[in-house]
Parts: structure tokens; sequence; C-alpha cells
């Protein structure tokens, strides 16, 4: 339990944000980023040579033109070659295509082809786009958005330091071997890229399935057509698309000018592919170390869309300055600056962002930036060149960059705002909510006032047969204000149904007819509780003209045998009246003993107003029981909400009151301002769970389950007191989002879970929360264990104190003792696959409950037939399911240690469907009914656990049953 001293490798590995076991795809990326670009660079800058020094630049704006619609073309082409094979294989065909390509073309230079330049300028600027395109396409599925964040900059870093040495080299290359056969090293490299990038598929995870074959045909425009939905649908990728055109109508429009002025400083093919070299080779320096030690920490820091902000306003700088003054020293520097920050800092944040859209639909949507808007923006830059050489002037072809590189700001600044909701966008599609107010409507049937034919339907349908319809169409009713709904109404108020009555009721209410007080009078008499508390909501709410004859009705049920009705009405006369006789029994029902006759008294006080009613739901909070203390806490904010906003947060502080404090704040509105005590519990809370993470990171457990048991505990109370931080400070901004992404957290799927953690780095209190992202992220922590220990020997919580002092007695869980101790039955439990997905923390209550028995070799356990009304776990030995048939008696299946056993009766409340028998000496843990669907009631995690066992236990008996004429089933 010593501090380990950290390797160079470890060293290396937190400078660079690179966690544990993630080395070697990362250097595996960075080597395919790295092996393209120096190849694309010496091959660029010599076929840029070549061009220049046979055609100068007069035919760059036709050239624009051409590579615009030959990059729509090749993009089609892409799209295809996506939906017919893999992810990864198309990133790994595209690069092996331009190799075939270029080693064409350089034969036909040795040929004296006299178009070849041309062609080969238009594939050197296609790879510009193609073999980013397969760079980032095979990071994005090596990678989620989280670790986007961390890898892209130093995938980034691998292109700008291969351009860095691809520059370098050139010019000696260049002399050496001539500037037509830079062409040749171009291909060599494209073929190291293939074979590297195969490796890192089978390292990253995607295996030999990232290089298989889909065997399917697609439409050219198919794949372009789905990617252009995808950006449809999305705010931020339509931002994108706008950006993609500026940005590619900027990009030419500075490179036209510094192309001109470089061709005039150096006429010579081999001096100016010197120059390209050692100028591109420079910028790319500064950029690698922009990518390698800025870039990261600005998006760490900053946030993703704050980085994209830099290029347009690098834009805005240059052409600013341009139309002041246009020398071949500022083109020159701002030429250098793109270079720099587009290599260094704007190519990762852009593709962190593409990062963001589903993997199923990343390819398409990359491939539609780069064919569609993108290709638009060349071929502007190319109309614009073109008219701009006759009829403007170039401080006029200067200031149209301006503007377009004031458009891109302002694109730049819509998509930043986009960014968060876009994350959420793909939590809320990875996690879909069906019940949800906002996606619903909060009126279902509010359409049906303005509809008469669907009107007719509901009343028609107050006399089907079937109960269920009645009650819907009573509900519906409620929306119309018609005089044919109220007279259908006030007929339903005679239904036999309990629930159409209660309904009927509620809708004459609503639309507050005529007859309202009559119905009112009619349901406060009913003989079932159900509508006599549907009568006394809407008495809660009686208009003035009615409101002396309703409370009239209301006050003999102060003595009605119902304690949720008497509350109901004690609420609602002293709410409208003051009453003294309701007040006294309101109080009654709260001093109850019974639990649930106080929970009920809490519960009517709902929708009500009055300080008399405040000041009794604010003694509930200190209730000793859970539910009375909910109940009391949710009906805080509808009696008075600034006054129980103040009451809620002042009880974050007490850890008995927490959750019921934070699930009422939830349902209150907030504005996130004047609230410090808020902010100071979130802060709290936040550094809580830091210091628990790292204090569980320090314990190994070194294979030590007590330990184990030590480090989970912890992690577990991290965890909750995360979500509860996360909770607060959704309550201070943002709260829809960053409840998607607290939900999201949980699930196991991690791209879902590292979009919940970019959009917990990118909403709300994002510098409140931040501190959490290192307990997600993986970063690793240190310290002295030993110190740790004792420390957590006398910690405050008394579950973690405990867990301490069982973890440094030694030892492990022995089976030869007469009996478990609490913290052994613990240790054994979480062996138990029915409790697997609890915490630590919540075994203990039912290592607690769970009672010890023993059993000797076939002693009977339990006998089919009887009430199953326990559950067995079995500690050791084994234990026989036996079925009784007409035939005799069948041994099903053999259970041994770790087992449940047992189950199915206490869930379904039927006689046992099997015979337990024990198997040797047998030791259980047995769990009676009423305990285990507590459980159920109070983790639903432990539901979902008896739904695979039961459903695994059904499959079971489906492959060894006997004979059809034999039935079994899972155990008793």
């Amino acid at each position: 339990m010593t501090e380990t001293v950290p390797t160079l490798t470890g060293r290396l590995g937190r400078v660079l944000n690179v966690r544990p076991g993630e080395a070697r795809v990362v250097g595996l990326a960075v080597a395919v980023s790295f092996l393209s670009f120096v190849g694309l660079m010496i091959g660029g800058s010599g076929i840029e040579a070549l061009f220049f020094a046979r055609y100068g630049v007069s035919r760059l704006p036709v050239m624009y033109l051409v590579l615009g619609t030959t990059m729509f073309l090749v993009s089609l082409g892409v799209g295809v070659l996506v939906g017919r094979t893999s992810r990864g294989r198309a990133c790994l065909l595209v690069p092996l295509g331009i190799a075939v390509a270029a080693a064409v073309g350089r034969i036909a230079l040795g040929a004296n082809v006299s178009w070849m330049p041309q062609a080969l300028w238009i594939l050197q600027a296609m790879a510009q786009f193609l073999v980013g395109w397969s760079v980032w396409g095979l990071a994005g599925i090596v990678s989620d958005t989280r670790q986007a964040k961390r890898f892209f900059p130093l995938i980034g870093a691998g292109s700008v330091l291969g351009q860095v040495v691809g520059g370098l080299v050139t010019h000696p290359l260049a002399s050496a071997l001539g500037t037509a056969n830079l062409v040749l090293v171009w291909v060599v490299s494209l073929l190291l890229v293939v074979g590297v990038g195969a490796r890192l598929l089978v390292v990253g995870g995607a295996g030999l399935a990232g290089l298989a074959r889909r065997g399917r045909a697609e439409q050219p425009l198919a794949q372009l057509t789905e990617g252009l939905r995808t950006v449809r649908r999305s705010p931020l990728m339509m931002w994108m698309a706008i950006a993609s055109i500026l940005f590619s109508l900027l990009f030419f429009s500075l490179y036209l000018p510094f192309s001109r002025a470089a061709t005039t400083r150096y006429p010579n093919p081999d001096d100016l592919a010197g120059f390209f070299g050692l100028f591109f080779g420079v910028a790319t320096g500064v950029a690698f170390l922009l990518s390698l030690l800025v870039t990261n920490r600005l998006l760490a820091r900053l946030g993703v869309p704050i980085v994209m902000l830099v290029l347009p306003l690098l834009y805005v700088a240059a052409f600013g300055t341009l139309t002041v003054t246009a020398t071949f020293v500022v083109i020159a520097a701002f030429r250098f600056a793109q270079v720099a920050w587009m290599q260094g800092g704007a190519v990762s944040s852009w593709e962190a962002v593409i990062n963001t859209v589903p993997a199923s639909q990343r390819d398409q949507t990359r491939a539609f930036l780069y064919g569609g808007p993108t290709q638009v923006g060349t071929i502007l830059a190319g109309i614009v060149a073109l008219v701009g050489e006759t009829a403007f002037s170039p401080r006029a072809l200067y200031a149209i960059g301006l503007a377009s590189a004031v458009v891109a700001t302002w694109a730049m600044f819509g998509a930043r705002r986009a960014y968060p909701r876009e994350l959420v966008r793909a939590l809320r599609a990875g996690r879909p909510t069906v019940f949800d107010a906002e996606a619903t409507g909060a009126a279902p049937f509010a359409t049906l006032a303005s509809d008469r034919s669907a009107n007719a339907v509901a009343i028609d349908a107050l006399r089907d047969p079937d109960a269920g319809v009645r009650r819907v169409a009573a509900y519906m009713l409620g929306e119309t204000g018609s005089a044919e709904a109220a007279a259908a109404l006030v007929t339903a108020l005679g239904d036999e149904d309990a629930g159409v009555r209660a309904n009927a009721v509620r809708s004459l209410a609503q639309a507050g007819d005529r007859d309202t007080p009559a119905a009112l009078a009619e349901g406060l008499s009913d003989p079932d509780r159900v509508v006599r508390l549907a009568a006394l909501d809407a008495a809660a709410t009686a208009g003035p003209g009615s409101e002396a004859a309703v409370l009239a009705e209301v006050r003999p049920l102060l003595r009605d045998g119902d304690s949720g009705v008497r509350a109901r009405a004690a609420a609602v006369l002293v709410a409208r009246t003051g009453d003294a006789e309701a007040l006294a029994t309101l109080k009654a029902l709260i001093a109850n003993p019974d639990d649930g006759a106080r929970a009920a008294a809490y519960q009517a006080l709902d929708g009500l107003r009055s300080p008399v009613l405040f000041d009794l739901a604010r003694v509930g909070l200190d209730d000793p029981v859970a539910i009375v203390r909910s109940e009391a806490a949710g009906v805080l904010g509808s009696l008075d909400e600034d006054r129980g906003r103040s009451v809620l947060v002042a009880a974050l502080r007490d850890p008995d009151r927490r959750e019921v404090a934070l699930a009422a704040l939830e349902r209150l509105p907030h504005d996130g301002a004047g609230e410090p005590d808020l902010h100071a519990f979130a802060a709290a809370a936040v550094a809580g769970a830091v210091e628990r993470h790292r204090e569980a990171d320090v314990i190994t457990g070194d294979g030590d389950e007590r330990l184990a048991l030590l480090r989970d505990s912890l992690l577990a109370d991290a965890d909750r007191q995360a979500t509860v931080a996360l909770r607060a400070a959704a309550l201070l901004g943002e709260g829809r989002d960053l409840s998607v992404a607290i939900q999201s957290l949980s699930v196991t799927d991690p791209a879902q879970r590292a979009n919940a953690l970019e959009v917990i780095d990118s909403v709300g209190a994002r510098d409140l929360v931040r501190p959490l992202l290192s307990m997600w992220d993986g970063a690793p922590a240190r310290g002295d264990a030993g110190a740790v220990l004792a420390r957590l020997g006398k910690d405050p919580d008394g579950w973690i104190r405990a867990c301490a002092a069982f973890a440094t007695e030694g030892g492990s869980m022995s089976e030869t003792v007469p009996a478990l101790s609490s913290m052994d039955r613990v240790l054994f439990l979480r062996k138990v696959n029915l409790f697997e997905a609890l915490a630590p923390q919540d075994l203990g209550p039912i290592a607690a409950i769970a009672q010890e028995r023993s059993f000797a070799d076939d002693e009977p356990i339990a006998d089919q037939g009887e009430p199953g009304d326990e559950m067995f776990i079995i500690v050791s030995g084994s234990v026989e399911v036996m079925v009784r048939g007409d035939d005799g008696v069948h041994r099903v299946s053999t259970r041994s240690a770790g087992d449940v056993v047992g189950e199915m009766a206490v869930v379904t409340h039927e006689p046992r469907m099997a015979s337990l028998v024990a198997h040797g000496d047998v030791r259980l843990l047995a769990i009676d009914r009423g305990r285990f669907e507590a459980i159920l009631r109070e983790r639903p995690e432990t539901a979902l656990a008896v739904i695979h066992v039961l459903s695994r236990r059904l499959a079971e008996a489906e492959r060894t049953k006997p004979e059809p004429a034999h039935p079994v089933g899972p155990e008793a």
C-alpha cells in the first residue's frame, strides 16, 4: 500500500494527459497522423513548385473551380465507399487510393504528359481534405467525446510534427532526388499509413470487424444525403456547415495572394519548393508546440466552442490588416499564423466537435461537410478570384475577405451556443424519455375542445362497457366547456365505477360548469374514498360563488373513516377559512404514531397556500421516517415558494434530510441567482466527492477483499456526493441539461457516458462542477495509503469508519465459524448476482435483516406447494431443487454457494413450484417477503437483477425439463 515511484512513462502520460492503458492507441494514432502529413508536406511542396513553375498563379482561380467540383464528386465516391464497407476499411482505402493515383501521376510526369502538373495539384489539394478525413476518421473510431478532447490535440501534434519534418527535409530531398521524385516519397508514406492504420484499428478495439466489408450497396448520393439529414437535424452542424463554406473561402482567399507573392520572390522550382518546405516546416513547428502544450489545455480549461472562435478572429485580424497594407511580409506573417493555428488548434477542435455526432452518422457528416459546404466555399473562392482579378482592386478583395471573416465569427458564436445542446440531444437519443411532459405536452387532449367530432366520440365512450374506456372519456371531456360534455359528465356521476365518477367530478370542476356545486356535493358524499378525494381536490379551488355551499359539505369529512380523506378535508378548510376544528384535526393526524397517517396528512397539504399549513409542513422535515419527511418536503414549495425554497436549501446540510430536500427543490423553479447557500452546498459536495475519490484511488486493494470493500464504499460515496453536487448545480442553471447528463452517468455505453461528462463540462455552473470530471476521466491520485486508512478509522461516516476498522483487522471471510459477522455477510452478498448492482452501503441493511439458517444433509428447506414467504441465499453447501410429478420426484437442478433459491414464490405470492433439499451441510441467509419487497421498492437496481435471475431460471428450466409432461420452473 505504499506509494509507487512514478515511471518516466507515467510522468510523460501525466504531462500529455494520457491515462493508463491509452498509450498504445494514442501512439499509433499519432504515428498515422505523422506519416500522413510528412508525406503530404513533401509531395505537396514538390507538386506546387512544379505547378507554379509552369503556370504561375494565373490559373489558380480556375483550379479552385475545378477543385470544388472534383472534390464534390470524390466525396460522393467516399460516401459510396463508406456505405459499402466498414468505417475503418474506408479510412484505409482512401490513402491507398491516393497513393495509387500519385504513383500513376509520377509515371505520367516522366512521360511528359502536359496536363499532369494540374492533375497532381488537384490531387494534393484534395488530399489535404481526404487524408485529414482518414486520420480523424480513424481517431474517431478509437476515441469517445471525452477522449477526443485529450487525444485529438496529440493527434494534431503528430500531423504538425509530420509537416515540420517534411518541410525541413523537402529542400534536401529535392536537391538529391529532383522535385518530381518528391511524389514517390509521398507514395511510400501513404503505404506506411495504411499499414499502421490497420494496426491501430486492432489495438483500438475495432479488431477485424473494423476491416470487414459490409457487403451492401449504396446509391451514390445516399451517404451524402444522409449526412445532409444529420446536419439539418442538428443546429450545431448547421452552424458548422455555414462555417465550412466561409472557412474554405477564407483559406483560398489568403492562399492566392501568398502563392503569388512567393512565386514572384522564388521563380526557380527547386528554390520555390525549398521555400515552401522551410516556411511550412517552421509554421508547423510552431503548430506542433501549440498542439502539444497549448491546445489541449485550452480545450480542457475553456472548452471546445471557445477555442473554435480563434480561427475566425484570426481571419478578421488578417483581412482587416491587409485592407490597409499588403506587403509580402504582412501576407507571409498571416499565412504563417493561419497554418500554425489551423494545424495546431483549429483542426483538432473542429474534429472534436464532429465527434459529438453519434458514431453511426459521424462519417457521413464528415463526408458531407468536406464534400458539400467546404467545396461550395472553394468554388466561391474561385469565382471571387476570377471576377475580382478584373473587376476589383486587391483592397476590395481583402474587404470581401474581412466581411466573410466577420460572418464566420458569427457562425462560430452560433456553434458555441449550440454545442452543449447538441451533447444533450445525443444523450437523449441514447437514453430516450417516454414520459416527458415537455415532449408529450401537459394537456394530451388539449385539441379536443376545437374538435366537435372527437368531443362526440368521447361522449359516446362514456357508455362503453369497458370501465377503462369510460375513465379516459370522463378525463378527456374536462378539456372542453361544451354543454353536451357537461350533461354527459353529470350522468357519469352515477357510474358504477369509482374511477369514472372521480374523473367526472374533476372534469366538471375544471370546466367550471353551473352543475359544479351539486357535482362536488355528490362527490364528497360518495362511498368510495377515491371519489371523495377527487371532490376535495376540486373543492380546494372552488369559485367564490359556490364556496360557502361547498365548504359546508366538506366539514362532515373531518370525521371520515379514512385518514387521507380527513387530512385533505382539514387542509382545505384551514387554507380556505382557517377553521379551528380542521386545524386541530390536522395536528392530530400529524401527531399520529402511524407512519401512513402522518404521510397522508402532509400529502394532503399539496396545492394549498397558508402560513399555518406551511409551519406544519416545516415540522414534518424533522420526522424520523423518510417517507413522511419526503411528503412534508414535497409540499413546502407549493405552500409558499420563496419560504419553501429557503427552508429546503437549509435542510441540505442535514444528511438525513438531504435527499428529500433536493427532490423537493427540483420541483421548484430556479433562476440560479441569489442562492449563495445553494452554491456553497454544491461546492462542499464537489470537494467531498473529489476527496472521497482520491482516498479510494490511494487504497488499491492489493487483492484483499476487505480493502476492496472499503475502496468500493469510498467510490460509492464519492459517486453519491457527486450526484448530489450535480443536482444542486442543476438548480443554479441549465437544470434540464444537467439532469439528462446525471441520468446518463450510470449507463454502460462509454460513448454515452463521455457525452454526459462533456455536457457537465460545457453547461451551467461549469467552474463549480469541473473538479468532478477528474473522478470519471480516470486521473490517477497519489498518497500514503496507511495514513488514509488511519484517517478513515475516525471518519464521521459510520459505514466508512466500520469498513476501515474491518479492513485493518486483516484476514478474509471464513465459512467455518458458526455464524458470519455483519461485515462478513456484506462481503458475501457482494458476490451474489442478485445484489451485484448495489453499493456496499446498501448491502449493510440487507446483511442486518438476513437470518442465518443451517441444514443437515437431506433436510428439507422448503416444500413444493407451501406458501413462499422467504427466499434464500446459499452461503455454503448445495441445495437440490426437486419437483413432484405424477410419475414421481425429479431433480431439476443443484444450486451452490452464492445462488438464490426460493425467490419465485416470494415475487409472485404463489405457492412454491418446487421443493428445496439440503445436499450435505448447508448454510443459508433467509430474507422474508416483506423485507425483500422493501428492498425492491427502495433499490430498483435489485428489481432489474431479479428480472435477470428469473430470465436465466426460465431459460434453464426450458433446457433441463425431462419431458413435456413434467413441468418445471424457477426455484420454488
